[in-house]
């Protein structure tokens, strides 16, 4: 009963590892194989993993194949063509998708210019909708320093928002 506990821990922090990835650019099957290769990892280790920091240690994993594979894909980029763009979108719906692009656009901008810590925090609690117990728990954190880390990165995103102009 107390591996099927276990089990049900990794596949619930996965899921929440797997949501993160794809809010941070990884495509659902770039997330999938990430997430794979790091349950991989975990038994391969389990012996000598402190379960206290299991989920951390997921994350960092998860994140360290992330960024290889981000790194790696970045010297193959491919561009959208401009007329499958257009056949995906009837007339009247090309602008509303465009200035909802382009606000996504602008809010990913500004995450970019955040040190990473800020931006995992921000990415966790309003795209992902964790809680700061659950943020806490992921980094190693207590709530409190949770709750005082997200108020820094809120003014900062707030104040290179307003830098940028995007809040006009």
């Amino acid at each position: 009963m107390k591996d099927e506990r276990f089990e049900n821990f990794l596949i619930n922090k996965m899921a929440i590892i797997y949501k993160y990835l794809i809010k941070i650019g990884a495509s659902c099957e770039d997330a999938e194989d990430i997430v794979q290769e790091t349950m991989c990892k975990a038994i391969e280790y389990v012996d000598s993993l402190n379960v206290d920091n299991i989920y951390p240690w997921l994350f960092k994993v998860s994140l360290y194949r992330y960024y290889n594979l981000y790194n790696k894909k970045k010297k193959e980029e491919v561009g959208i063509d401009d007329k499958i763009l257009s056949s995906l979108y009837s007339d009247g719906m090309i602008e509303e998708h465009v200035l909802n692009e382009e606000l996504k656009s602008n809010v990913h901008k500004v995450l970019g210019l955040l040190k990473e810590s800020y931006r995992t925090l921000l990415i966790f609690k309003y795209f992902i909708g964790l809680s700061y117990k659950e943020i806490g728990d992921i980094l190693n954190l207590d709530e409190n320093k949770v709750k005082t880390y997200l108020y820094r990165a809120r003014n900062k995103f707030k104040e290179l928002w307003e830098v940028s102009n995007y809040g006009r």
